[in-house]
């Protein structure tokens, strides 16, 4: 025997409501986890103020890495050296990908609107590397110690704009100016241009993965138009005179 129309139509609110509550459960547990993930990673090491964290022993060649880290933070102007910067280290795909759902392929995540945690994916200490999704080191330039830079210097910029500031930036303000600390190197201005001319495709994030096109932009606005640092992150630029300048 069924049951009255009158009776099914009352169920359907209780159930959208269970359905509510069971998902506002699992995000606030997320969120949880990502504003204290310490209960998961069982050793840290520290330099400094930046912090560390794993799941299994860090190995001799860390107070390298740190040092390497610190020194590249420590050159930007939004350094505090009284605020702790917290970088996860995950030691399993699934394990990153729990931190970072939406995009477990990259190479780590740093929730500047929640709690300013950084997160990266499977990595070797003892070769400097971060493990690609393939399994293999990446290669070149952006060694172990730039993606932790990369990802404590979006930390550094949340901190110093706020949360509203920092969700204002262009992407060229956010991942350029976190590259073009994380590198710690001059930035060619020669060969970057050159390579913006012909299109190729380093200089373009969408076919790369790269972020040489904002770091470049961000290095002329500071280094060719004298703008500061608080200066380029006071709020959203446009990003075409920018280019188009470099294009000239």
């Amino acid at each position: 025997m069924t049951a009255p129309a009158t009776q099914r139509s009352r169920r359907w609110p209780r159930r959208v409501r269970r359905v509510g509550l069971a998902v506002a459960g699992v995000v606030a547990a997320w969120l949880a986890l990502v504003i204290h993930p310490q209960p998961l990673f069982a050793f840290s090491a520290q330099r400094a103020n930046v912090v560390l964290h794993a799941r299994v022993p860090f190995p001799a060649q860390t107070a390298a890495l740190l040092d390497d880290v610190v020194s590249r933070v420590a050159r930007s102007p939004l350094y505090d050296a009284r605020r702790p910067y917290h970088v996860f280290l995950c030691d399993s795909p699934a394990l990153f990908a729990l931190f970072n759902p939406w995009n477990s392929k990259v190479g780590g995540v740093t929730h500047v609107y929640f709690g300013g945690n950084a997160f990266l994916r499977p990595y070797s200490i003892e070769r400097g590397r971060l493990i690609g999704p393939s399994g293999d080191d990446k290669p070149g330039e952006r060694t172990l110690a730039y993606f932790i830079a990369h990802e404590v210097t979006h930390t550094m910029t949340g901190a110093r704009v706020g949360r509203r500031g920092y969700h204002r930036l262009a992407a060229f303000q956010q991942e350029g100016y976190a590259d073009y600390v994380a590198f710690a190197r001059p930035v060619d201005f020669a060969a970057g241009r050159e390579a913006l001319a012909r299109d190729a495709p380093e200089m373009d994030p969408r076919r790369s993965g790269l972020y040489r096109r904002y770091e470049l932009m961000v290095a002329y606005l500071l280094e060719h138009r004298g703008m500061t640092v608080d200066q380029l992150l006071a709020g959203r630029i446009d990003p075409a005179p920018v280019l188009a300048a470099l294009r000239e």
